[in-house]
């Protein structure tokens, strides 16, 4: 018998995207399934489109007095869920005919997390050819593991857990960004394993729900912040120093020129972690309480480049990272590779 399943779609001011997700979840060939659509509050008329266009009973609107963003707002919509299994999925998205039957198989063992095959719009071809992880700063890092099996984090755009196993899935002070590295640095300090599901295909448009740019800066920064600085040890953060001092400098001198990056919400990030080192000190003391399994298996399925290869740059500075790291007796998952130990 198919267990019942929770799918959470966040909506906020995205009408435009709601027909063709909504009628590709309702096309699953696995059927037994309830929909909890959560809106963060939009503007844009989102709720009387629902209302006037879709009547399947499996369907359950949620109205947020204001926007949770991505993890309070998803923290908020679990309360809603009747299953034990829950689907987290982006409403700027397509799925495939078997994406949820896919994603149930995947976590058929117990303790486990699982997301989707990814694809999203822009997302150049050769960085589908395996899976990344994230570098010792929280980045990420594509192209690391030689199995496409492997993943550091469940991709928050399309995930599968228990409540019973995972309980609240996020922190509510991130907004989003970040959200889901949170939650597969959770769920490795807990012991679970974590599964990429590559036959669950989703269709990302990406970009769905963008606020200024000074405050996606801001979140995106102070996000991996929180994530190095309240699951890992002062022990590992003190060997963090130089590149710590280093992605900081650079962090801000880089964002006076980019477009892509705010330099007044890099400042605010950094500000804002020197103003709240007590907020800091209590969630790590929280985060230790779930905490089962040792930082040196975590962190060997973390990488030690510090940028995605492709240039000579780039490999001398991977290089020297890689160095360091020996020296100072951190094993990354490049240890493991360049001396053929397994690391599963």
């Amino acid at each position: 018998m198919n267990p019942s399943v929770s799918i959470i779609i966040l909506n906020y001011n995205g009408k435009q995207y709601l027909k063709e997700c909504l009628n590709s979840v309702f096309s699953q060939s696995y059927t037994d399934f309830e929909v909890i659509l959560f809106d963060n509050n939009s503007s844009d008329g989102s709720i009387e489109y629902l209302q006037n266009e879709f009547h399947d009973k499996r369907l359950k609107v949620v109205e947020s007095a204001k926007n949770l963003g991505f993890a309070g707002g998803n923290n908020e919509a679990l309360k809603h869920c009747g299953n034990d299994l829950v689907v987290l999925l982006n409403n700027d998205t397509v799925t495939d005919n078997e994406w949820l039957k896919f994603l149930v198989v995947a976590v058929e063992g117990k303790n486990t997390v699982a997301s989707s095959f990814v694809k999203t719009k822009g997302v150049p071809e050769k960085y589908y050819d395996t899976n990344g992880s994230v570098s010792y700063l929280m980045y990420n890092v594509m192209n690391i593991f030689p199995d496409k099996e492997d993943e550091f984090y469940p991709n928050g755009c399309s995930l599968i857990f228990r409540k019973s196993e995972i309980g609240e899935p996020f922190d509510p002070d991130y907004f989003y960004y970040g959200e889901d590295t949170y939650l597969g640095l959770k769920a490795r300090f807990m012991g679970m394993k974590i599964k990429f599901a590559k036959d669950s295909i989703v269709h990302h448009l990406g970009g769905g729900s963008e606020t200024a740019s000074l405050f996606k800066t801001f979140c995106q920064e102070r996000n991996r912040f929180l994530n190095l600085y309240i699951f890992f040890s002062f022990g590992f953060i003190i060997r963090m120093i130089p590149y710590i001092t280093f992605n900081h400098t650079m962090r801000l001198v880089t964002s006076i020129f980019s477009k892509r990056r705010s330099f007044g919400g890099t400042l605010k990030a950094l500000i804002w972690f020197y103003l709240n080192i007590p907020a800091l000190l209590r969630k790590r003391r929280e985060i230790a309480l779930f905490k089962t399994k040792d930082e040196p298996e975590v962190i060997k399925f973390m990488s030690s480049n510090v940028f995605n290869e492709g240039s000579r740059v780039a490999g001398f500075f991977n290089s020297v990272s890689y160095l360091y790291s020996r020296i100072t007796g951190i094993k990354p998952i490049e240890y493991y590779l360049k001396n053929g130990i397994p690391f599963k």
